[in-house]
């Protein structure tokens, strides 16, 4: 006997499965940040020069983004 209707228990399964490659996602990103948190925020001179660079490169792309433009009767 076959249903042409929906089949939850088919729909279910094939959400838990979405969801168990959702959650295996979700934990491969926290590992790859921990990761580069270690790496970031290391107290080795490797970490403190990544750490400045960071610090750097934000400065210059917020200054760069506020800056006034010039008029073109401006001297």
């Amino acid at each position: 006997m076959t249903t042409s209707g929906p089949d939850p228990l088919k729909d279910a399964l094939v959400l838990q499965a979405r969801v168990r490659g959702l959650q295996a996602l979700l934990e491969l990103q926290r590992w790859q940040i921990e990761v580069l948190n270690n790496r970031l925020y290391s107290s080795e001179p490797g970490g403190v020069a990544a750490r400045r660079l960071l610090d750097l490169k934000r400065s210059e792309t917020k200054r760069d983004a506020f800056k006034v433009p010039e008029g073109m009767n401006d001297p």
